[in-house]
């Protein structure tokens, strides 16, 4: 029990330190009203482009997808932000298991954008008219943490690389933009070409999408549960190839002396 309090309290610390030049209103605005702008942006984008009033599975879409903040960036960005402040080579030279220390590094952001998607197709809901009377909550709320424990997952497996490269915070962002082109949130999967749908179907939230978009509309439970299936599957993948792949290469930061400051 001692050593999971002290995780706890951990995580809390560097939420709390990473918070602590904002005042409460700062925080509110950067964590809420940034992704809600956000989403209006893309939902306008879609109606103009597509010339459609009927924005559920762009709401839908672009709300996920706002999960990437924590599972993306500040997960796939742990080892590089441990390098800036010149603790990383403490950290691989310790026992501390370096997966919770990911996991302890981002699991109040993921708490964070979870209010956050909720919030966002909330409030999207009240602006582009998304119905949800016919849609099963419970259904939708088990579609959404499949999506995210995919893409916490799909992180942990970014991070990894981190400790080879100084320019995580690049391939963060074109991995973050090529997720709101791939995953279906605003362009049909089945439009793209024939390759790179095999890369939109390795993605994180990209079933899951498909699969919160279909409670809209024509309801197939046996599908639903298939691409849950396979969403899970596509998390436990990306888990299975982070634990697989940690030890190699960081021998191989070791080797290249890439855990100094760069």
């Amino acid at each position: 029990m001692e050593r999971i309090r002290r995780f706890f309290s951990q995580c809390w610390l560097y939420y709390k330190g990473t918070n602590a030049h904002l005042y409460w209103e700062e925080v509110v605005f950067y964590r809420i009203m940034i992704p809600l702008v956000t989403l209006v942006y893309y939902c306008f984008i879609a109606k103009n482009s597509f010339q459609t009033d009927q924005l559920t599975k762009w709401v839908i879409g672009n709300s996920m997808l706002l999960c990437n903040y924590s599972c993306v960036f500040a997960i796939g960005g742990t080892f590089e932000g441990e390098r800036s402040y010149g603790r990383l080579k403490w950290l691989i030279a310790s026992p501390y298991s370096r997966i919770a220390t990911v996991i302890q590094k981002g699991l109040f952001f993921i708490f964070e954008s979870i209010a956050t998607v909720i919030l966002c197709i909330t409030f999207g809901s009240l602006i582009f008219g998304v119905d949800f009377s016919d849609v099963d909550l419970g259904m939708f709320a088990i579609i959404m943490i499949a999506g995210i424990l995919a893409a916490i997952f799909f992180g942990l497996f970014l991070s990894v690389f981190s400790l080879l490269f100084d320019s995580m915070n690049l391939i963060l962002n074109l991995v973050n933009v090529s997720m709101l082109v791939l995953c279906g949130a605003n362009f049909p999967v089945e439009d793209l070409p024939r390759p790179v749908q095999f890369i939109s179907y390795c993605l994180p939230f990209t079933r899951s999408i498909e699969a919160a978009n279909m409670l809209f509309g024509k309801v197939d439970k046996s599908r639903i549960l298939n691409l849950l299936g396979q969403e899970l599957l596509v998390g436990f993948v990306y888990l299975t190839l982070s634990i697989a792949l940690f030890k190699a290469i960081e021998k191989i930061a070791i080797r290249r002396a890439t855990l100094e400051i760069f």
